[in-house]
């Protein structure tokens, strides 16, 4: 979350317990809150849906939660910007059809009595592909609970934000190891408004051991001022690099012998005293930070979009269903 720089993560099928919920908490607890909806059976054996906020990002000060289907659906409400208000849905589907389908009715029956339940965005694991092009091979999904879903969204004015954005683009979130199949199961809902205030849709693979992909969008208030892109930081993966760490540490002892020979009676002065060669060295390895970045950075974002060039060109294949060793590069390059 700190990386990706996101406000709120939508955690489905967790197996937490409260206790689970503390031990994050005096962990994490700086940077995060956890708000969690376990199975009200068993909490650490099935469902499960929580909420993760960045406290860095997010006023975790003022919310609301409401179970709606306890380990199924959990609708959180969020101060957004100034008087702006924004509630999120999230959700586990049932796997099997038919509760899939009646997960779909029950959702929409609460909405239509009166229960609150208005959702500016919906998202989670819908256990269901919407169209025949979410899936590998193609294929929709049955049809009765995919009617009962797309009841639930058309009453909501929802829409399927990925798909808009990607009218003919097949990618996929749950890769069905070790088979080729996959399908596009995890997806993020918006009304026609949100939508088009949306920008950076992206699937893609978390360093975290995980049979899901991630969903990710970021939504953006029109009410809220510009924010610039903040004062530059060193990546940490150049700590890796023995030369740089070799040099910033030549840098380091040299700056410290001048900074205590400035200290001497008769040496200090205006442009020789140790907090302006302090920021000097801070200048030093800034400067060689930046200049590693740019040779090692370019590298790996070339090969990176070398592979996502692949992987884009082999799933807008018309063939990709019917060859299998297409499929299996897909497969790797997802991996």
């Amino acid at each position: 979350m700190r990386d990706g720089k996101f406000g709120v993560l939508a955690l489905q099928e967790t197996h937490l317990t409260q206790r689970d919920v503390d031990v994050i908490h005096s962990l994490f607890g700086r940077r995060l809150k956890v708000l969690n909806s376990p199975d009200p059976i068993n909490a650490t054996a099935a469902r499960g849906v929580a909420f993760v906020l960045n406290r860095e990002i997010v006023d975790v000060k003022d919310f609301t939660l409401l179970e709606v289907v306890p380990g199924r659906a959990l609708l959180l409400t969020l101060k957004w910007h100034a008087e702006t208000k924004l509630s999120l849905l999230n959700i586990y589907a049932p796997n099997a059809g038919a509760e899939n389908e009646t997960f779909w009715q029950t959702l929409r029956t609460k909405s239509q009595e009166g229960e609150g339940l208005h959702p500016d965005v919906m998202l989670g694991d819908f256990n269901l592909v919407e169209e025949a092009i979410d899936r590998l091979p193609m294929r929709e999904g049955p049809e009765g609970p995919r009617t009962a879903l797309s009841e639930l969204h058309t009453l909501l004015g929802l829409h399927d934000g990925w798909r808009v954005t990607e009218p003919s683009t097949r990618d996929y979130t749950f890769p069905q190891r070790p088979s080729t199949t996959r399908s596009r199961i995890d997806r993020i809902y918006l009304g026609t408004e949100l939508l088009s205030r949306s920008f950076e849709w992206d699937i893609t693979s978390t360093g975290i051991p995980t049979d899901h992909r991630l969903v990710s969008v970021r939504l953006t208030n029109a009410a809220a001022p510009y924010l610039g892109k903040g004062r530059w930081t060193m990546p940490l993966a150049i700590l890796a690099d023995q030369n740089f760490v070799a040099e910033v540490t030549t840098l380091g002892d040299a700056a410290l012998r001048t900074a205590l020979d400035s200290t001497l009676p008769g040496l200090r002065s205006e442009t020789t005293n140790p907090q302006v060669i302090l920021s000097e060295f801070k200048r030093a390895v800034k400067e060689r930070a930046r200049k590693i970045q740019k040779t090692k950075v370019p590298k790996l974002q070339a090969a990176m979009q070398r592979l996502q060039r692949d992987m884009k060109t082999l799933q807008t294949d018309p063939a990709l269903d019917e060859c299998p060793e297409k499929q299996l590069r897909v497969c790797a390059i997802q991996e």
